[in-house]
């Protein structure tokens, strides 16, 4: 059977999937009267294929398309197609806005759209950048807030402290007594002197950079090994300290070992006169929340002797 009209108006159908490739003698479509907001992808494909070997037309007369951003493809596609739209100045448009307006106009209407869909396009765009650049502004800050927890546990899970059996229960083992924190311009107050005051003079086994850190590990997690294999953490404070990454560092990285382990860690040894203003807030919190001590300007024997007995008495504290 040669089909050369297909007619389907009068219903109440909204999508229409057929394909009319195949109908060689097919010569007119009839969908007027029904729901139809556009035609779908397919469909319009398959029209522009038949009218590339003969002519063939539709009628959407008396169905109210829409004119949105959704259909400004449909729309398009109207106004360049060979297809012969029939009555086509009478067809019916709705905005989004329900204004109802008819095509007798539409290539007006289709620039209307292509602006107006532009601007919703940039908008778009506009607003998801912004909520992309607000998301990583926030990741950033939570992973600038929480940096240093997160390079502490970062580097605790690679070693297991060890544990001992007490009356109170569990206690850490520590290999070191003290945890010598110092820039290296400060070498002889705080390497020289710990090395002959608290190891050989008072017995307590410090782990200093320079001698114990492994080598061939990341600097990071040699501080934080140290840090967590040692009882206590003694700051040599000085203006060359403040001006030190990796003082900065293993400040903090003791400040979270105190926090985590909930037992006192840290303690500051000021060598230099430095203005309050001048201190981080985690030295001023240590300075204000707890007892320092000053490195005697007066070095003479008896003054160093104080000094290095307070610090054995910090570190052999319970």
């Amino acid at each position: 059977m040669k089909i050369k009209i297909f007619d389907i108006s009068h219903n109440l159908l909204q999508t229409v999937n057929i394909s009319i490739q195949h109908t060689q003698d097919l010569q007119f479509l009839n969908f007027s009267h029904n729901r139809i907001q556009k035609l779908s992808e397919n469909n319009m494909h398959d029209l522009d294929a038949v009218t590339s070997s003969r002519e063939i037309k539709i009628d959407l007369s008396g169905n109210t398309m829409l004119c949105t951003c959704e259909t400004l493809h449909f729309l398009q596609w109207m106004t360049e197609t060979n297809v012969i739209l029939l009555n086509i100045d009478s067809y019916k448009c709705s905005y989004g806005n329900g204004t109802v307006t008819t095509l007798h106009q539409l290539s007006f209407i289709v620039k209307h759209l292509e602006l107006q869909c532009s601007s919703e396009t940039i908008l778009i765009a506009s607003v998801s950048v912004l909520i992309v650049c607000s998301l990583t502004v926030i990741g950033l800050a939570i992973l600038y807030r929480y940096r240093w927890r997160i390079r502490y546990w970062y580097y605790k899970r690679k070693f297991k402290a060890a544990y001992t059996t007490t009356d109170q229960g569990y206690e850490q083992m520590f290999e070191y007594d003290v945890f010598i924190s110092y820039s290296s311009d400060d070498y002889e107050i705080a390497r020289h002197s710990t090395m002959e005051e608290l190891e050989s003079k008072r017995g307590l086994r410090a782990c200093i950079h320079e001698r114990d850190f492994q080598p061939g590990e990341y600097i990071a997690q040699n501080i934080s090994r140290a840090i967590n294999s040692s009882r206590r953490t003694i700051l040599f404070v000085s203006n060359n300290f403040l001006g030190s990454e990796w003082c900065q560092y293993e400040l903090n990285i003791a400040l979270m070992e105190e926090m985590n382990s909930e037992r006192k860690v840290v303690m500051a040894v000021m060598i230099d006169d430095i203005p309050n203003k001048s201190l981080s807030v985690d030295l001023r919190h240590i300075i204000h929340a707890y007892t320092y001590l000053e490195y005697p300007k007066n070095t003479t024997d008896s003054n160093l002797n104080v000094f290095w007995n307070k610090c054995a008495e910090f570190i052999k504290e319970g």
